[in-house]
């Protein structure tokens, strides 16, 4: 029996994400291709967004920027088309993280803009928290270093009030930052703890070893405490080596040799 194209299409991307979750994005992509014919074929603009949004996910783990984000601009103007607003923004989130990662700051704060004016009228809060800690970081990087932590305010405040662990501790890793780029060594060591704590109890080993490595390194060389910095050089070093994280490891190495000699 003929299966109908409509269940044909929605096994087709379930069986995608599955291949992408193993690690065969070959697969998945083909999958998606077949998918994104047949929504073509049953004229299902809503079906061919959502196949062209996970083949651009799969494009963009590949280092294919350009093909991306063409993907993506597709599947925006179908949003537009189908004044579908909530999805809108979120495509529009995806481009502005190619474009931050291409150094256009505007063309990427332009968007971010975008998607905080929709997700503030539509009161979608998750989309709304990422916006801002994503201008937020291009504030920074413009040395906005008050405007950046204002952002980075609200939007703790709305990972805290949605309940989003891993938000939250993003965002105080980064206030973290400003805090230390501003001298005060004491408030960024506090957000630190309460970010290491949080990974902690989500059972986060890679944030986890990035956060202790960032505590150790505040410690070492910017506070000039190497003796308080060496237990969380070690453990970072070792959760960085048994969790895959070379460059990482590589990176803790000659400050763990260092501080290890002074000792």
């Amino acid at each position: 029996m003929t299966q109908d194209p409509r269940d044909q299409q929605i096994s087709l991307g379930n069986q995608a994400v599955i291949l992408y979750a193993r690690g065969d994005l070959d697969g998945a992509m083909a999958l998606l291709k077949e998918e994104e014919r047949i929504c073509r074929q049953l004229g299902d603009p809503a079906g061919l967004a959502a196949s062209l949004d996970n083949q651009a996910f799969i494009l963009y783990a590949r280092g294919d920027l350009d093909g991306a984000m063409a993907l993506l601009q597709g599947e925006e103007r179908i949003y537009r088309q189908l004044d579908d607003s909530a999805n809108l923004q979120r495509s529009l989130g995806s481009q502005a993280l190619i474009l931050q990662g291409r150094g256009d700051l505007d063309g990427a704060m332009a968007i971010l803009k975008e998607q905080e004016r929709i997700c503030r009228e539509l009161g979608i809060l998750a989309g709304l928290s990422s916006s801002l800690g994503n201008q937020a970081l291009i504030l920074k990087a413009r040395g906005d270093l008050d405007g950046a932590m204002a952002l980075h305010k609200e939007e703790e405040q709305i990972c805290r009030q949605l309940g989003d662990p891993a938000g939250l501790y993003a965002s105080l890793g980064n206030q973290a930052f400003i805090l230390q780029d501003r001298g005060d060594l004491d408030g960024a060591m506090a957000l630190h703890k309460e970010e290491e704590q949080i990974c902690r109890q989500l059972g986060d080993p890679a944030n986890l070893a990035r956060s202790l490595a960032n505590q150790a390194l505040l410690l070492g060389l910017t506070m000039g405490r190497p003796r308080a910095a060496l237990p969380l050089a070690e453990e970072a070093f070792r959760m960085a080596s048994q969790n895959d994280l070379t460059e990482l490891a590589e990176q803790i190495r000659p400050f763990l040799d260092r501080w290890r000699r002074e000792e």
